[in-house]
């Protein structure tokens, strides 16, 4: 009668692992769930606050084409535009010691709509 009772003993136990390793086997599905979803969101935050430096940038990019400074600037850096009566200089290869420093590209006379279009013509392949 002994050897009955250790034997049931010995049942109720190995249950009672079944019953705990399934109930620790519920929990794996979630977990990997959870883990997986968790490095999502820090993906897509980091995704979000390139876009939100990318956002402040184009801000500030169109605060600037609002004033005037900056816009003169443009033009006279990138489009080579100077005002009425100034004189436009283009200094060609510095490296080389024997052509001339500066040379005057076009006549000072020239309307502003010519020499728009010789800048963006000069600028296309």
């Amino acid at each position: 009668m002994i050897g009955f009772l250790s034997r049931r003993r010995g049942w109720w136990r190995l249950m009672l692992l079944g019953i705990i390793l399934a109930i620790l086997g519920s929990y794996v599905s979630p977990v990997r769930s959870y883990l997986s979803k968790s490095s999502a969101i820090q993906r897509e935050q980091s995704v979000t606050e390139d876009m939100k430096l990318e956002r402040d940038r184009l801000q500030q990019d169109k605060e600037n084409l609002l004033n005037n400074n900056f816009v003169e600037q443009v033009a006279r850096k990138d489009l080579g535009m100077v005002k009425p009566g100034e004189q436009p200089y283009v200094v060609k290869d510095l490296n080389t010691p024997d052509q001339g420093a500066m040379e005057v590209p076009a006549a000072a006379d020239a309307s502003l709509t010519d020499r728009i279009l010789e800048t963006v013509g000069s600028l296309l392949p």
